[in-house]
């Protein structure tokens, strides 16, 4: 009978770390996407501010770091654009930008079925907390009184 009662706590307990874990998962992929999305939208300032600029105008290149070096804009007419996967294509700057705007339009699906998951998945971990601490104060008290000296923590979340 003491057997049956453990199957449940220690369930209750693997799914209270498998939300966590998604949750800390879902999180970092959300902070991933947003900084793409950030990325992208840099990009696309930029083109468009080379646009107004246009050709045999000096700007300032960022080389990294913090640390910029004068270069001349030499043709406003293209620019490469990385595809992936180390791949990259001359495209003029319209079609480039409208690449990159379908590009910031996936992501932020992405990041709205990501953020919609998350929420999800914080929900749940709020549902079976009060269970979780539960079984945790149990612990703690049946060690307590067995006088051990083993450690029993509440779940990281």
């Amino acid at each position: 009978m003491a057997e049956e009662k453990r199957i449940p706590v220690e369930k209750v307990l693997a799914d209270y770390e498998v939300l966590r874990t998604q949750a800390e998962a879902l999180g970092q992929n959300l902070e991933l996407v947003n900084q793409h999305i950030s990325e992208f939208k840099r990009t696309l300032e930029a083109l468009a501010e080379i646009e107004k600029l246009g050709s045999g105008n000096e700007i300032l290149v960022p080389i990294g770091v913090g640390s910029f070096i004068k270069a001349e804009i030499k043709d406003t007419d293209s620019v490469i654009l990385s595809l992936g996967a180390d791949v990259a294509a001359r495209k003029s700057i319209g079609d480039a930008k409208q690449d990159l705007e379908a590009r910031v339009k996936e992501l932020e699906k992405v990041r709205e079925e990501h953020s919609s998951r998350l929420q999800e998945v914080l929900r749940n971990l709020e549902a079976i907390a009060p269970m979780v601490e539960q079984i945790i104060a149990a612990m703690q008290q049946a060690q307590l009184q067995r006088g051990g000296a083993e450690d029993v923590r509440k779940p990281q979340g």
